[in-house]
């Protein structure tokens, strides 16, 4: 494992912000999304959000081989990708800002001995040394995050020649920014989706920046969900959209500012 630069797990909240965070991710992570969302509107344009829009294939495929890569994960959640990437042969460190999300990390990540470590740490203020990792990754974590404070502290861990690869919504799609207005209780107000003046700046603190937007398709999804109300139909449709996404940005590319997400590889 890196070593971390601060010994123990005493962690000081310095900031409101923060304090937000733990407070309902721990929530969420606890009782889930339906407890969070308030009232019978709002529960309802949660159920209409797409299906289909999983990132984890494209950060996975972006990473190639992991096997003995020391990853960095920010925002590790409930551990998903954690067990993915150390079951593809990494020595992962895992941090999350809530105490419940780093404790079912931890308990899924059991059989992992030796080779993942679960710390409780904020991602703009890393505990470990310089140059510790060939590798550091995230699902939908910068847009929580201070971003040009974050790209500073990942530029510092991350080895010469390492690279940092991140999946993030991305802040151009009027309907979803509607949607976003009217859905307050899912998130916190910490969170912004990234622009593209944000992933520029980030990408100072690196020697290159590079990025791919997809999921525009997928969010017709939510139209068949109004026409049957069918989280099947939902589903299957947003597969297919899938399929048809990527040669259609490759040829509409002005097109591609409206898509849900966006695919960052920052390299050192």
């Amino acid at each position: 494992m890196a070593k971390k630069a601060t010994g123990g797990e005493e962690y000081m909240i310095g900031e409101c912000a923060i304090a937000e965070e733990i407070k309902f991710y721990d929530g969420y992570y606890v009782r889930g999304e339906r407890h969070i969302t308030r009232g019978w509107f709002e529960r309802c344009l949660v159920a209409f959000y797409p299906a289909g829009l999983s990132c984890r294939e494209k950060l996975l495929a972006t990473l190639g081989d992991v096997k003995g890569k020391r990853i960095l994960e920010l925002g590790c959640g409930i551990g998903g990708l954690t067990t993915t990437l150390a079951g593809n042969g990494a020595y992962v460190s895992a941090i999350d800002i809530s105490p419940e999300a780093v404790k079912m990390t931890r308990e899924k990540c059991e059989g992992f001995i030796g080779q993942v470590d679960v710390q409780r740490m904020d991602a703009n203020n890393l505990h470990y040394t310089a140059e510790s990792f060939d590798l550091v990754v995230g699902e939908l974590i910068l847009h929580h995050l201070d971003c040009i404070k974050a790209a500073r502290e990942i530029g510092r861990v991350l080895k010469p020649h390492g690279k940092a690869v991140f999946v993030e919504p991305l802040a151009c799609n009027p309907l979803l920014n509607i949607w976003r207005r009217l859905t307050p209780s899912i998130g916190t107000v910490n969170e912004k989706p990234l622009s593209y003046l944000d992933i520029l700046e980030a990408g100072k603190y690196f020697s290159s920046v590079k990025y791919q937007e997809f999921a525009l398709l997928p969010l017709l999804s939510s139209l068949v969900y109004l026409i049957t109300f069918s989280h099947r139909a939902k589903a299957k449709s947003a597969e297919f959209l899938t399929r048809l996404d990527i040669p259609l940005l490759r040829l509409c590319k002005p097109l591609r500012r409206y898509s849900a997400e966006v695919l960052i590889e920052f390299a050192k």
